[in-house]
């Protein structure tokens, strides 16, 4: 299987029902896919904080080390709420 070097969103909150009744959450079939695709054991790197705060700096930099993935903006609108993960496994080496 050939990955792409994006973001995915694997949760996503489904807008109706937030808007109407502050909940409802979906998992994106996209990002199930991707991850019955892989083949062998994962490992998973999280960062989660408050809004604004350089979350998706740090991945972009630091773990994938490019400029562009996870997109980041200039607003305080969010880019990448929900959860996402990178669309091509990383192999890293103990």
């Amino acid at each position: 299987k050939k990955f792409e070097e994006k973001a995915i969103p694997l949760i996503v909150a489904n807008r109706i029902n937030v808007l109407i009744f502050n909940e409802g959450y979906e998992v994106n079939p996209e990002a199930l896919a991707f991850f019955q695709s892989i083949e062998g054991k994962i490992a998973v790197i999280s960062v989660a904080g408050v809004y604004r705060t350089g979350k998706s700096y740090l991945l972009n930099t630091i773990l994938l080390k490019q400029k562009a993935g996870f997109a980041v903006g200039p607003t305080t609108n969010p880019k990448t709420k929900g959860i996402w993960v990178w669309g091509k496994p990383l192999i890293l080496k103990n």
